[in-house]
């Protein structure tokens, strides 16, 4: 199987990571939005014990890269990054910063997080497979129609 098509089955493989009823979350949605217009594009609803991920193919090494998310107190926080082959811009050792763990599980490189980022721009770009990841499902980004999107707890829309 081609790194293209495993960004699927890697987001649907960390799914169980994502639906963790030990992580107590408390927004119920994430909002998208147009950047930088503010337009809001879609809401999608989390449920309380869920979080969210974002998957893509990297651009230097070609393979799938999934960055797992949780809302708390009305921000974006990163929890872990799921990647197949370190590259630029990927993490590379267990003191990046807000770190929390770091290992090597079933051929993928899982670095734990903390990472408090608010909201975030994401620009979209459908050769690299840009997805939302959401309970059971999958949105490509790409098929909303913008090129650069706003990705945030819903009451920090603004």
């Amino acid at each position: 199987m081609s790194a293209r098509g495993t960004s699927g089955v890697l987001g649907m493989a960390f799914w169980a990571i994502l639906s963790n009823p030990a992580i107590a979350r408390a927004d119920p949605s994430v909002c998208l939005s147009s950047h930088p217009e503010g337009t809001l594009v879609a809401t999608y609803p989390l449920s309380k014990d869920a979080g969210f991920a974002l998957g893509f193919i990297h651009s230097v090494s070609h393979t799938p890269v999934l960055d797992i998310y949780e809302i708390r107190a009305g921000q974006v926080v990163q929890t872990s990054e799921i990647f197949q082959a370190h590259g630029a811009g990927l993490p590379s050792m267990s003191d990046e910063i807000d770190a929390t763990g770091w290992h090597h599980e079933n051929g993928h490189f899982i670095l734990d997080l903390d990472r408090p980022i608010g909201a975030m721009i994401v620009r979209i770009q459908p050769e690299y497979e840009n997805t939302l990841h959401i309970a059971d499902r999958s949105i490509p980004l790409a098929s909303l129609g913008f090129s650069v999107l706003r990705i945030a707890a819903c009451e920090t829309q603004g």
